[in-house]
């Protein structure tokens, strides 16, 4: 019961950040680091974070693209990878909830 409410803390701050509300998901995972017990967990966390600085720099002009679709290619070879531990899991398969969120947000052209 508790992963899933963490699982669900994760898709409620991929939201916010796919809605460009950068700053409530900065406060929510700010909220949600001191309660992590996993390292998959660990890990989502971190690819949150670091989407969350992407797309901070990514308006600032400090960063040209966030392509959603390269850094998806890159978690699924992440995922291929037999020396995974928990933590590169729990990164790499954030990274590609978070690239499909993002994927069906887009109206496609």
């Amino acid at each position: 019961m508790k992963t899933g409410g963490r699982s669900m803390d994760i898709s409620e701050v991929m939201q916010l950040i796919a809605n460009s509300e950068l700053e409530a998901a900065k406060k929510k995972v700010t909220s949600m680091s001191g309660n992590v017990r996993t390292e998959r967990m660990r890990g989502s966390l971190a690819a949150v974070n670091g989407i969350i600085t992407s797309m901070t720099k990514k308006k600032e002009g400090s960063l040209s693209s966030w392509d959603e679709e390269k850094a998806v290619r890159a978690a699924h070879q992440i995922l291929k990878s037999e020396m995974l531990d928990d933590f590169d899991k729990g990164y790499a398969e954030t990274l590609v909830k978070y690239g499909k969120l993002t994927k069906t947000a887009k109206p496609q052209a």
